[in-house]
């Protein structure tokens, strides 16, 4: 997965060791006649690329360029865009190291450009907001998040602060601007302070229906994007209590978007450092996009985006091979294996391809799911998108944890009842892996492990594959 415009953007071909500034992160995008900008931060600049189904990506393009290190800019941070009346408004980060600790200047500042294309944008000198260094402490000021709230008549700016004389690592909180025209802005509160994060960067602010969704991101115990939710944007702002994210611990800053009908989940998918699976993820990655759906009880899962779904028109050809427990059946597959690991390989896996299938389970089954890359005499190589019912867990295992430094594995929790099937889909692009349990998104990645072939497996139990299909696409270009 290097350099690709396919599903997965990412700028430039990966390689080892690989800085930071060198790939994408932290994704604002903005919906605009039928075209969804996606600007990101790319060597300390902001770049965007461009599509119009998040399936294919345009080439990307400079939109902010960083400074000298004399201007505050000297390095650009994370932002939004806004409209309003035939102007855009780009509110960002900007950050200049060498400013720190010196008296009347800040290491981070609040500024904006404007455009009327969103490709040509101009700095707007007039615009420059400094941290509220009476009522914050002066660790974050930054990532603002403009939007229009329509219960308080106008506009508003979230912005990551810190908490004044709080407890170390627990002080981060949102901070409140307003305006009623983009143009003269006001401090107006501090919005959620629960004194959990290190940082609350990145946010996000929308509506669907009557609920109110606040996103953001933190690293305070790991990569992750989380969400809050309430009846109305002055809170009180609801941790869900089974859970409150959308994907795995290496999907990060997340912002959404919406084309007025869906809403999308934009983020990055992280890579592991000089890819290698045994190392730690690093930041940024390539875009990884959700589809956002709301559950009954205002909770948020995600799905995978339909064209991106579409975009895998080849159905494969199956060659079912049993190689441990009891599997029978072809359009219904029952696979059985009581007292311990049974599998059946399908199919030898192209470079990137769709796996799908339903599952229901006989109560007590330990696990079940997909085989992926599999190889090897005596399976010496394997991954595995993995569902433990009773556990209430997806997850994604591999085969080279064995006698090495053990990273965790990644994990989602996820509801489950037997006599209600589960939907499984699984998608891989290179060393890419992105599975959906029903609404569950789980997304990792396989450096060490070829394509190999796919099959089925059961732990401890017995499970119905029904619905199943592996799928292609032929016009990918990795």
């Amino acid at each position: 997965m290097k350099g690709s415009r396919h599903i997965f953007f990412m700028p430039e071909k990966e390689r080892a060791p690989m800085p930071g500034t060198d790939v994408c992160g932290d994704f604002m995008p903005f919906y605009h006649e039928g075209v969804y900008y996606l600007f990101y931060l790319y060597k300390f600049c902001i770049y965007y690329t461009t599509t119009k189904d998040f399936v294919s990506y345009t080439d990307p393009e400079p939109a902010l360029i960083c400074g000298s290190p004399e201007d505050q800019h000297w390095h650009i941070g994370t932002g939004s865009v806004i409209h309003r009346d035939g102007v855009f408004h780009f509110y960002f980060s900007a950050f200049n190291e060498g400013h720190k600790d010196i008296e009347g200047k800040f290491e981070q500042v609040l500024m904006r450009a404007t455009s009327t294309d969103l490709r040509s944008w101009t700095f707007d000198p007039d615009f420059f907001v400094t941290p509220d260094v009476e009522h914050y402490g002066n660790l974050h000021w930054r990532d603002p998040h403009a939007f229009w709230n329509e219960e308080a008549g106008c506009y508003w700016l979230a912005v990551t602060a810190t908490e004044k004389d709080e407890l170390l690592h627990r002080s981060s909180c949102t901070h409140i601007m307003t305006s009623p025209d983009l143009n003269e802005w006001t401090h107006s509160k501090k919005l959620y302070a629960p004194r959990m994060f290190d940082s609350q960067e990145c946010h996000d602010f929308f509506k669907i229906g009557d609920k109110w969704y606040m996103i953001f991101s933190n690293l305070t115990r790991w990569w992750e994007t989380r969400y809050r939710m309430a009846d109305s944007p002055d809170g009180p702002w609801i941790t869900p209590s089974f859970d409150d994210m959308f994907d795995g611990r290496a999907f990060y800053a997340a912002k959404t978007v919406t084309d007025g009908e869906r809403h999308y989940l934009v983020g990055w998918q992280g890579i592991r450092m000089n890819m290698d699976d045994n190392a730690k993820y690093q930041w940024g990655g390539s875009v990884l996009v959700h589809e956002l759906v709301q559950r009954p009880d205002g909770t948020l899962g995600v799905m995978p985006v339909p064209a991106v779904e579409q975009s895998f028109d080849r159905s494969l050809v199956l060659d079912p091979e049993v190689h441990l427990g009891e599997w029978s059946g072809t359009t219904s597959i029952t696979g059985i294996e009581r007292y311990g690991f049974g599998w059946q390989e399908l199919v030898q896996l192209p470079e990137q391809a769709l796996l799908q299938v339903d599952v229901d389970w006989k109560p007590g089954t330990g696990a079940f799911g997909w085989m992926l890359h599999t190889g090897g005499d005596k399976l010496e190589q394997w991954c595995q998108v993995r569902i433990e019912p009773e556990r209430g867990r997806l997850l994604f295992d591999r085969s080279n944890k064995f006698h090495d430094d053990y990273h965790y594995i990644e994990e989602r929790p996820i509801s489950l009842k037997a006599g209600e099937p589960v939907r499984i889909k699984v998608f891989i692009s290179g060393n890419i892996v992105v599975a959906y349990a029903n609404d569950v998104a789980l997304a990792a990645r396989a450096y060490d492990f070829p394509t190999g072939g796919a099959g089925l497996f059961i732990e401890n139990g017995e499970a119905v594959f029904t619905n199943l299909e592996i799928r292609g696409n032929a016009e990918a270009a990795l």
